[in-house]
This record gives C-alpha cells, sequence and structure tokens, in this order.
C-alpha cells in the first residue's frame, strides 16, 4: 500500500485532494436538497394546497351562503321570481361545496367534522329557507317572522362553524410553515457543516445554497410569514431555482384571491342591505379616521343623527315589507338631498346618520331642516 501510494502521480494527489474537499459538499448538496425539497419546497406545496383547496373552498363557500341569504330576504321583499330562481342556484353551489369540502378536509378530521355539522346547520336553513319561498302570505304575520328568525339563526350558527373550520385549517397551514422553517434551519446547519471540512465546499456553497437557493427560501418563508401575520399586500419576489420560483407565483396567486375574498366579505360586513347605506360598522369607522386626524382634511365636520318618528306604527299598520319599503325609501330621499361630499349610513332600525365634511354647526342645522322637509313631503 506504502509503495502504492508513492507512485502516484501528482495527478492522481491533486485529483484525490479534489475529490476529498468536494465530497462533502457533494454529499451536503445532496442532503441539503433533500432537505429543501421534502420538508421546505413540500410543506410550501402542501400550503399552498391547503390554502386553495381549503381556506379558499370555505371562504367562497361563505360568501356563496351570504348572497343565498340575500335572495332568500329580496324575495320576501318583493316576492319577484327571479330572486327564488337565484336562492336555487346558488343552493346548488352549496350543495356542491359542501360535497367537495367534505372530500377535500379527509386528511383533516377537525375541520371535517366542522363543515360536517355546518352542512347539517345549511340543511335545515334550507328547509326554512324553502317554505319562505313557497308559502305565500304576508311578509309581517308571525309564524312567517319565526320562520325567517330561524333561518336567520340557522345560517349564522353555520358562518360561525365554517369560520371554526376555517381557523382550524390556517392553524394547520402555520404548523406546515413552522416545519418548513425547520427544514431550512437544518438544511444551513449541513451547509456549514460542510463549509467547515473544505474551503472550497465553503466557497461554493456559500454561492449556491446562501446567494441562491438560501435567500429565495428566506424570500418565500418571509414573506409567507408576513402574510399570515396579516400583510395581505405583501408578494413574494423569487427568480432561482425554477422550483421556489413556482412556489412562490402559485402563494401569490393563492395571496390575491384570499384578498379579494376578504375584501368582498369586509365590503358586505360595512353595508346594509336593505338600503345599500353604509352601516354602523362604517360609521364607526369614519369617525374614529377624523378623530384620530386620518379621515378628512376639513377643518371642522358635523354628524346628523336622524331617528324616524313613529315608524313602528308603519309596521304595525301595514306590516314589515311596507316598512322596509319606507327605509329604502328614506335612504335614497338621504342620498339625494345630500351634497357630493356627504356621505349617509343606516345605524341602526328607523336610524340614520348623515357625516357632513368641512360644514360647522349652523350649515349643519340648514341641512338638517332640509332633509326634514324632503322627508316630511316623501310620498311611499
Amino acid at each position: 500500500m506504502r509503495q502504492f501510494l508513492q507512485s502516484r502521480s501528482l495527478r492522481f494527489w491533486i485529483t484525490l485532494g479534489m475529490a476529498v474537499a468536494v465530497l462533502p459538499l457533494v454529499a451536503a448538496a445532496i442532503l441539503g436538497y433533500a432537505l429543501l425539497n421534502h420538508g421546505v419546497i413540500g410543506s410550501f406545496h402542501d400550503i399552498v394546497f391547503r390554502q386553495d383547496a381549503h381556506a379558499m373552498a370555505i371562504q367562497d363557500l361563505r360568501l356563496t351562503i351570504g348572497e343565498a341569504v340575500l335572495a332568500v330576504d329580496e324575495f320576501i321583499e318583493d316576492r319577484s321570481p327571479e330572486k327564488a330562481a337565484a336562492y336555487r342556484r346558488f343552493r346548488t353551489g352549496i350543495e356542491e361545496g359542501f360535497a367537495a369540502l367534505l372530500r377535500d378536509l379527509a386528511d383533516v378530521p377537525p375541520a371535517r367534522e366542522l363543515v360536517g355539522r355546518a352542512q347539517d346547520g345549511w340543511t335545515i336553513a334550507d328547509r326554512h329557507a324553502t317554505e319562505l319561498l313557497a308559502v305565500a302570505g304576508d311578509p309581517g304575520d308571525a309564524a312567517r317572522s319565526r320562520t325567517m328568525a330561524m333561518f336567520h339563526g340557522e345560517i349564522a350558527g353555520v358562518a360561525d362553524r365554517l369560520s371554526a373550520a376555517y381557523d382550524t385549517v390556517s392553524s394547520l397551514i402555520r404548523a406546515d410553515l413552522e416545519t418548513a422553517r425547520r427544514f431550512y434551519e437544518r438544511a444551513l446547519w449541513v451547509s456549514g457543516i460542510a463549509a467547515a471540512v473544505s474551503l472550497l465546499a465553503i466557497a461554493l456553497g456559500i454561492a449556491i445554497i446562501g446567494r441562491i437557493v438560501g435567500a429565495s427560501v428566506t424570500r418565500i418563508v418571509t414573506g409567507a410569514a408576513l402574510f399570515a401575520d396579516g400583510d395581505r399586500a405583501h408578494r413574494i419576489e423569487v427568480q432561482v431555482p425554477a422550483e421556489l420560483r413556482d412556489v412562490a407565483d402559485e402563494f401569490n396567486r393563492m395571496a390575491e384571491r384570499i384578498r379579494e375574498s376578504e375584501g368582498a366579505l369586509a365590503e358586505l360586513a360595512r353595508h346594509d342591505a336593505l338600503t345599500g347605506l353604509a352601516n354602523r360598522r362604517a360609521l364607526d369607522g369614519e369617525i374614529s379616521a377624523i378623530e384620530e386626524g386620518r379621515g378628512w382634511r376639513q377643518e371642522s365636520a358635523s354628524v346628523l343623527a336622524i331617528d324616524i318618528d313613529h315608524f313602528k306604527a308603519i309596521n304595525d299598520a301595514h306590516g314589515h315589507a311596507a316598512g322596509d319599503a319606507v327605509l329604502r325609501a328614506i335612504g335614497k330621499t338621504l342620498v339625494q338631498q345630500s351634497r357630493p361630499a356627504d356621505r349617509a349610513f343606516r345605524t341602526g332600525g328607523e336610524e340614520f346618520a348623515l357625516l357632513l365634511p368641512d360644514t360647522d354647526a349652523r350649515t349643519a342645522a340648514a341641512v338638517a331642516e332640509r332633509l326634514r322637509q324632503a322627508l316630511e313631503a316623501l310620498n311611499v
């Protein structure tokens, strides 16, 4: 053996030296790639799948249920066959959505159970809705009102269970994110060991893992963390490697869909379905913005609190459908009689409010009197 070693050429020793220096890097590269591919890329694929097949599906189902409820409410108001047909279309989509969710959530028993309970609640709510759509009668009678109350009660329960299922799926997504972080840390640790063994491995490992893969994975991990913490506008920019670029592109598409879905839900939550005006929640936000100096730049602003006198008598004498017609007419009148910069709100049953920018108390009183006269002359 000694003679064999002594007879080796310079090329052999150079080759042996390079092999000794490179082999740890090759081994580290193989192990690091396995860790990244399985732990990081695989985990992010799981995150994207859960967001698209689970979280987004739940959000879409919640939106469809909200549209179905609105169709029932509008049907009760105007008895339009189009609203009944719209509800039936929404019902088909909701049933298909529940079926798809129950199938896709087979590996998430807690969320699947919540969706199953939500489906049971929807079945009961659908029976109430079918009764409301099929039975003719005064919208204000006691039996119909009870049915409406039970319908909305079941829908509220369905929404709560779907929200809980969404939270369950979100917790799994956060767990996948933590797994990706751990595997990323292990990959860097393996790369560090390889760098300590060979100077060549250090240089090459830093160039490949630190500058290319490491930076891209850091962007993905950091971007996903920012998105999970509430920064819905954040997007991940990754160019190389191609696998991580595909993950980042898919994540960005998923993030945009979530942002649009949450924006639609937030818009529904800040508007009154009956009158089309902004609601109390929107008014509170506007007033908070004014108090903090973030909303309007005007030096002064006034608020009109408007309450319709003897409104209960209208409901008692003519029914709730007539009362709803009065509320819609009042909301329309407020908008028509307001100045372009003013904004009208419905804050309660027969309660409204009007924000007047750049308006002192005297001018606000004049606006209030003009509105009072317009409402007094209103004929519904």
